[in-house]
């Protein structure tokens, strides 16, 4: 009888610590940014599940005005991610940002291959971002403004692909 009951924790174990195999692949993990701009910015409010966009209300993250400010999640495993979802705070439109999947967190994860650059989202707009046509692997996601004096304010980010094994991964927990 102890055997089965062994099956059963191992089972039960496993499926506790899996990976998502579809739908977002950025909910309920760890997200980090470069600064916050206050306690109602909290970088894992991108990531809460909640596309309400008043910056207010506690459900956005935001960082300080600086130089080139980032928002990155930490995917936990390594996916080819296809596509991200970007939701902005009502009161500001996401200029020239970029979108950055990759392994590594050099530059803070700047450096890893560009998903997509973004030319304007209008605030309190979603909008969906392909990721070249094939995708783009890795286990963290940076989104940054490069090259400007700004905050960065993100409502929502939703990122969605394929699970993928990979050995080489710089990765901090």
């Amino acid at each position: 009888m102890l055997p089965c009951y062994l099956w059963v924790l191992a089972c039960l174990w496993g499926c506790a610590n899996s990976h998502p195999a579809t739908g977002n692949l950025a909910g309920t993990i760890r997200a980090t940014q470069s600064s916050l701009a206050d306690f109602l910015g909290d970088a894992s409010n991108a990531i809460d599940g909640n596309n309400m966009t008043d910056i207010s209300k506690g459900s956005c993250s935001r960082t300080k005005v600086e130089l080139s400010p980032w928002w990155r999640v930490d995917f936990h495993y390594h996916y080819r991610v296809y596509q991200v979802s970007i939701t902005t705070s009502s009161d500001k439109a996401l200029e020239g940002a970029e979108i950055h999947i990759g392994d590594h967190l050099e530059n803070n994860g700047i450096s890893n291959e560009l998903c997509v650059k973004i030319e304007s989202i209008p605030a309190g707009q979603t909008q969906m971002f392909n990721c070249k046509p094939l995708g783009v692997h890795g286990v963290f996601l940076t989104i940054s403004v490069p090259g400007k004096e700004t905050c960065l304010r993100l409502c929502e980010v939703q990122a969605f692909g394929t699970y993928e094994p990979h050995s080489i991964v710089d990765h901090e927990h």
